[in-house]
């Protein structure tokens, strides 16, 4: 959450610890999404890369993820200034002196490793740095809302890192450097200022001395922010966080096997006893559900052709039962399924859950609509002039009497037995009691579930 959110947190500890930065403090800068610190070492970018672009061969600046003298940057002004505790501000342009190799954080245009359109990131040795390449050294810091001359803060000062010249943003990503580099974060300058994977702040201020009045901590009067500003915060953070959960799982799974169940995931085992909790659905259930919404588009493809022939099959309560009642909860199932085909991130089965909720929600529409026989309705039960009954309600036994519901009757009952069945058969594996035996484990096997002790 963005520093101005946090302020109004009143326990928030990341505002609450944060210090003022002073001119020469050493520091480490970290990434907000990637938590990459800056680092650098003394190893060189490769003369060549793999797709035959050439570097500077200059000294490799990278994103590193845990605490290191290599990530310790000293923040210095543009201007030589022996008075020091001069505290750092908003716009300030300052350099960045690798403390352990005393070379000074620079950019220029030559393209970075992993993208040519953006700038490689080094360090140069000092007598350059204060020479000919003085301006390739001058960045500016941007503090994320903040305002004219605000103090630049550890943790809470969430900040861009603009290279004054070319005006990119200092940048990192997940994907891992090759071997030259320690498998560690690219850095580099990015040309779209305004993205949010631009974000920096300073985690710790190593070089502070521990009875420094700076430490010392006045109470904080908590801010106040409007509402719905928050809130629409609040949801792209989620939505950011969520999106970003890629890693691989042995049991994740695509979204266009869930609605066939095909496999499910495996929660807990117990080898001695042969117990296993195995989250896969009740197949006989599942199955339906998934057959009758393809049944239901086939219903509306067909009444579609229907009345484009001139061929009107159906009447006007059943029609607007099957178009808005059950098309309703069929665009509920879509709306909660098919998003998940636009989304990078790691998906298991459980994500289809609201969904397989909906596709019920279809299946008991299109069973009363298939097995429901509409009441017969004389001329005096009828509008005149309208193809409409009038809206009088019926009792059931008025409304059905007379009608043979045997069908409707024998179906509910059909489906009811095969679907507590099914949650009978797999009732081991969805509370895992008792354990089964090799046998009993192979027969639920029905479309090779990956279940254990099936040997």
């Amino acid at each position: 959450m963005t520093p101005e959110f946090q302020e109004t947190l009143s326990d928030n500890l990341m505002t609450a610890n944060a210090v003022t930065i002073d001119y020469y403090d050493n520091i480490q800068i970290k990434h907000k999404e990637t938590s990459g610190f800056l680092h650098s070492h003394p190893d060189k970018y490769p003369l060549r890369y793999d797709d035959g672009r050439v570097s500077s061969q200059g000294q490799q600046v990278t994103g590193y993820p845990y605490a290191d003298a290599n990530n310790h940057w000293q923040i210095i002004p543009v201007v030589s200034d022996d008075v020091l505790g001069h505290h750092v501000k908003n716009f300030d342009l300052v350099r960045l002196r690798h403390v352990v190799t005393n070379t000074m954080l620079l950019s220029h245009d030559v393209a970075s490793p992993f993208y040519p359109t953006n700038q490689e990131f080094t360090t140069v040795p000092m007598e350059d740095a204060l020479g000919d390449r003085f301006n390739d050294t001058l960045f500016e810091i941007r503090i994320e809302n903040g305002k004219v001359g605000q103090e630049f803060k550890s943790l809470s000062g969430q900040f861009k890192l603009i290279h004054n010249p070319s005006k990119v943003a200092m940048w990192t990503h997940t994907t891992p450097l090759p071997d030259w580099a320690y498998k560690q974060q690219e850095i580099n300058g990015n040309k779209n200022l305004a993205q949010s994977s631009n974000i920096w702040y300073v985690d710790d201020i190593p070089s502070i001395p521990k009875d420094s009045e700076r430490l010392v901590k006045t109470e904080r009067k908590v801010k106040s922010v409007p509402f719905l500003k928050k809130w629409f915060e609040l949801q792209r953070a989620m939505f950011y966080h969520n999106n970003a959960l890629t890693s691989s799982h042995p049991y994740a799974s695509e979204p266009f096997i869930w609605p066939f169940l095909l496999r499910g995931v495996s929660f807990w085992t117990q080898n001695d006893t042969r117990q296993q909790i195995y989250f896969l659905g009740n197949p006989i259930g599942w199955w339906l559900a998934s057959s009758l919404l393809a049944v239901y588009a086939g219903i509306i493809a067909a009444d579609q052709l229907s009345l484009r022939r001139g061929v009107d099959a159906l009447d006007e309560r059943s029609r607007s039962r099957l178009y808005n009642s059950t098309g309703f909860f069929f665009l509920a199932w879509a709306m909660h399924y098919l998003p998940f085909y636009l989304m990078g991130r790691q998906l298991f089965l459980h994500h289809y859950l609201p969904a397989h909720l909906a596709s019920a929600l279809v299946t008991g529409a299109l069973l009363e609509f298939i097995f429901n026989v509409e009441p017969i309705l004389d001329d005096a039960t009828m509008v005149k002039g309208s193809k409409k009954a009038p809206k009088k309600h019926l009792p059931a036994r008025e409304k059905l009497a007379g009608q043979n519901l045997l069908t409707s009757w024998a179906a509910a009952g059909l489906i009811i037995t095969a679907v507590i069945g099914g949650w009978y058969f797999f009732l081991p594996l969805t509370y895992g009691y008792p354990g089964l035996s090799v046998d009993e484990v192979q027969a639920r096997k029905w479309l090779g579930y990956d279940l254990h002790f099936a040997k």
